[in-house]
């Protein structure tokens, strides 16, 4: 069995972020096993509060237990096997409701040990990064700012403290918010299609990799 869990940041519940997360989650349904678990998880709409407050500077710190608002967010994300985050960048890095997410979420004590900053509770987890973005991947990676995105989101955050050694980026580009035309709507459905393929591979690798 392998639980997927999708992390979506936008405000808007029918937004492409959205549907980019339901693609991912379709293409791994898709391949899978019938009792394959798979799980969307959108920040707005469970209301979370991603300000980093006194009562996470208290955990940190060790004075004070894990704040209960995280508990149920982080149990999602231990019991997936695999993880989405789908989110729009802002300003060429994520929004603040998914970088609240990494300040409160994705913690000392959870994904990392506080005494040597050994990995935890996602070690050896996939997890595919998602960003959807106006630029194409060709404009991210000639200004730099894939690389830049990659060492900070992948190697950095989740390699080298969480312990995720699968961890990858691929976009959602050339979009336009609110913009209906046929031909970016056609666009959007083809990268769609590519996402649900994505999932579909990612399960099915597993799959192989089980069986052998």
């Amino acid at each position: 069995m392998t639980n997927v869990l999708a992390i979506t940041s936008n405000p808007e519940s029918d937004s492409m972020t959205n549907a980019v997360a339901r693609a991912f989650l379709d293409g791994a349904r898709a391949a899978g096993a019938a009792n394959d678990v798979l799980d969307l998880l959108d920040l707005y709409e469970i209301g979370f509060n991603p300000v980093y407050g006194q009562a996470d500077r208290r955990h940190y710190l060790g004075e004070a237990p894990m704040p209960a608002d995280l508990v149920p967010v982080q149990r999602r994300l231990e019991d997936a096997d695999v993880i989405a985050l789908v989110f729009p960048i802002y300003w060429y890095t994520m929004p603040a409701m998914m970088k609240g997410f990494f300040d409160r979420v994705i913690c000392r004590g959870f994904a990392y040990d506080a005494a040597d900053s050994h990995p935890l509770a996602l070690a050896g987890k996939t997890v595919r990064v998602i960003a959807l973005a106006g630029g194409s991947q060709d404009w991210y990676v000639s200004s730099g700012l894939d690389a830049a995105l990659r060492n900070q989101i992948c190697a950095q955050s989740l390699g080298k403290y969480c312990g995720v050694q699968d961890a990858d980026l691929t976009y959602v580009g050339g979009l336009s918010m609110g913009n209906g035309d046929p031909e970016r709507r056609q666009a959007a459905s083809r990268q769609l299609d590519a996402i649900r393929t994505m999932g579909a591979e990612l399960i099915r690798g597993r799959v192989e990799s089980n069986a052998d």
